[in-house]
This record gives C-alpha cells, sequence and structure tokens, in this order.
C-alpha cells in the first residue's frame, strides 16, 4: 500500500506500511493465527494491511484540522500587505492533484 502526497501523514502511513509489511516468503497471516475474541463474544479476524489502515486512520485523527502556526503567519501578512501569492506554484499542485485523482 502506497499513499500518495508530501506531507507527515502520507510519509508516516508509507514508512508504517514498509515497516510492518510481510515479506513474500512470509505466508503466516492473521487468521492462521486464528481469530481474536473481544467482550461482547464475536469473533474479529484482521489482515495485516487493515491493521496498518487503523493505524493510518488514527495517526490522521490525532492530527489538527487546522495548522494554526501556518494559519498566524498568514494572517500577518495578509494584515501587513507583504502576502505574495505564487501563481505558478498554486496553478501545479491543483493539475497535479487532478492528475493524481484521475490516474
Amino acid at each position: 500500500m502506497k499513499i500518495k502526497g508530501n506531507n507527515e501523514i502520507a510519509n508516516y502511513a508509507n514508512k508504517l506500511a514498509h515497516t510492518e509489511t510481510k515479506k513474500p516468503g512470509d505466508r503466516t497471516s492473521s487468521s492462521a493465527r486464528g481469530p481474536t475474541a473481544t467482550k461482547e463474544g464475536a469473533v474479529v479476524d484482521l489482515s495485516q494491511r487493515s491493521k496498518v489502515v487503523q493505524k493510518v486512520q488514527q495517526a490522521i485523527q490525532s492530527e489538527p484540522d487546522v495548522r494554526l502556526d501556518k494559519v498566524k503567519v498568514i494572517k500577518e501578512k495578509l494584515e501587513k500587505g507583504t502576502y505574495e501569492i505564487d501563481f505558478d506554484g498554486t496553478a501545479e499542485k491543483m493539475l497535479r492533484s487532478f492528475l493524481d485523482e484521475t490516474i
């Protein structure tokens, strides 16, 4: 599993998936170890991939939605009139994001 993007969460997810992915010769799966019973008596059998996805979801949920430090810097620049927009960089990122979604 590879997550596209150049941010902390994508890097963390890719690093986590790389370190926890089984080697091709390793045929032992979570189902080979046997299912796990929960408190309610239901049986849960998670694959290695789903465990990685769970860890990534927990990492995403632990990150704040807004990076206040960056917002503060931009607000200060806007108030001073010194905020400059990188039109080419913005257009390139928009196009790259669009292409990533369509491929």
